[in-house]
């Protein structure tokens, strides 16, 4: 299914730095989409190819990708559709395998904790971005865990 159609009016980006083309699961435990690896724009545009380093999926688009989904969590799991939210830390993250150029990439949430303390939503995630290998074997690209908070805009003009 395509990403709903007001997820522009909510998200803190625009459409080109999403990178995800279509949403597979979403709900308040799981947000999964797919990813055309293929229009990863200048990240990929900019990569020098040498022996042994071929063009990949950058790391810095799969940290995007986790805003994107956090994001998709927090309007459509967690109803905060006037919300703002920060990505708080990187508790953990592995890149346990080269995203390649060319098939999809999958990217999933799982909600590890949702806690509310006056006015703000304070998530913890775990996320796990892979690629089918020709066997049809799942290849992990990306594994981590992360927390955001989340709160409604007026909220954090006095917290910035």
């Amino acid at each position: 299914m395509t990403l709903p159609t007001d997820f522009a009016e909510h998200c803190l980006y625009a459409p080109d730095a999403w990178f995800a083309d279509a949403v597979e699961q979403l709900d308040a435990d799981c947000v999964r989409v797919r990813t055309d690896t293929t229009r990863l724009g200048p990240f990929v545009d900019a990569q020098v190819v040498r022996r042994g380093h071929p063009k990949h999926v950058p790391g810095a688009v799969m940290v995007q990708l986790t805003g994107t989904l956090g994001s998709l969590h927090a309007v459509y799991g967690l109803g905060l559709r006037d919300h703002v939210g920060y990505g708080t830390h990187i508790k953990s993250a592995r890149f346990p395998g080269l995203g390649r150029i060319g098939p999809a990439m999958w990217a999933e949430l799982k909600v590890n904790r949702v806690r509310r303390l006056r006015g703000r939503v304070f998530t913890e995630y775990a996320f796990e971005f892979w690629q089918e290998a020709p066997s049809g074997d799942r290849v992990p690209i990306y594994v981590s865990e992360q927390s955001a908070i989340w709160m409604p805009g007026e909220l954090a003009e006095t917290t910035t």
